[in-house]
């Protein structure tokens, strides 16, 4: 039988890179699984320090050809030379459960941006929660390491104890498409409404410039505290919509007057048709930054 030997070689090469935790790392069976598009993520502990670690266990198998296999624990390795406040650390992989490749990282017991928002005291905007900003820093973080995120969406950021916003799952969907083949478990559902309009025309490649049109989308989807086009029902409708208009403003009503004008702006600015015309992501912090300098002004002035 392949699929042994297979894991078997995938584990030699991850030891060989020096992220091997088949021996280190143990699943718990107290706390119910995740469920994801991509992944079922169960918290574990690492030796020899007893902490809690998220094991990302994937869905789908990875390709049995040494190519691929080569390239999926390159991935990993890069992603474990990572540290930044706002990106989530990947610690290594294990491949001893379910024949699949389970990604380690740091475990965030917060859970994630979209249901952190669902409690209206919780502003997206970045004074007091700079919940959108660090998203923002993450992303330049990444962008100016070279790397690309390609399913940036609130799901996608966990929130830390201390409240900050953590990219998660950066590069893994181009990592599942390119190196990936038999699914174990449940399909991955569609992210399409996130995605910039070119993607649906190239077969969903990721660049910086789609990375951009997602966290326009994330930002709005922050302040409104639900899905992008959640009144359009389907794929194809919301295709259809896309190719019409990026977005309506939502109400003040829809986002407690939060979505200000220059919010707004920003979000535009990410949804641009000319991929070139779309800001860069240090653009975007300038920008964010320059909007909360303006706001804590006004806050000085209306406290005198």
């Amino acid at each position: 039988m392949e699929t042994v030997p297979h894991f078997q070689r995938l584990a030699q090469r991850a030891s060989e890179h020096g992220i091997n935790l088949n021996d280190r790392v143990d699943r718990g069976e107290s706390f119910r699984p995740l469920h994801g598009g991509h992944a079922i993520v169960y918290r574990g502990t690492i030796k020899p320090e007893g902490t809690w670690v998220a094991v990302k266990s994937l869905r789908l198998s990875p390709s049995a050809n040494k190519a691929a296999g080569n390239h999926i624990v390159e991935e990993i390795r890069r992603w474990t030379t990572l540290r930044h406040n706002n990106v989530v650390c990947v610690f290594g992989v294990v491949t001893k459960f379910e024949f699949t490749v389970s990604i380690i990282s740091e475990w965030i017991p917060k859970g994630n941006a979209y249901e952190y928002v669902q409690d209206l005291n919780n502003d997206p905007r970045p004074l007091p929660t700079i919940q959108v900003l660090g998203i923002a820093r993450g992303l330049h973080y990444l962008h100016s390491h070279g790397f690309l995120h390609g399913n940036l969406r609130a799901h996608n950021v966990l929130i830390s104890t201390d409240g900050q916003p953590l990219l998660v799952d950066y590069g893994l969907s181009a990592l599942i498409d390119s190196s990936f083949s038999m699914t174990v478990g449940a399909p991955t559902p569609p992210t399409i409404k996130w995605m910039a309009p070119e993607q649906v025309d190239n077969h969903g490649k990721v660049t910086t410039q789609a990375d951009i049109w997602a966290f326009g989308m994330t930002t709005l989807e922050l302040f409104t505290r639900e899905p992008p086009y959640c009144g359009i029902r389907g794929t194809r409708g919301a295709i259809q919509h896309r190719l019409q208009e990026p977005s309506n403003r939502p109400t003040d009503e829809t986002t407690r007057g939060r979505m200000t004008d220059q919010w707004w702006e920003i979000c535009c600015l990410c949804w641009k048709r000319d991929e070139p015309s779309r800001p860069s992501i240090s653009d975007i912090v300038a920008v964010i930054v320059g909007v909360l300098s303006h706001a804590y002004l006004l806050l000085l002035l209306n406290a005198a």
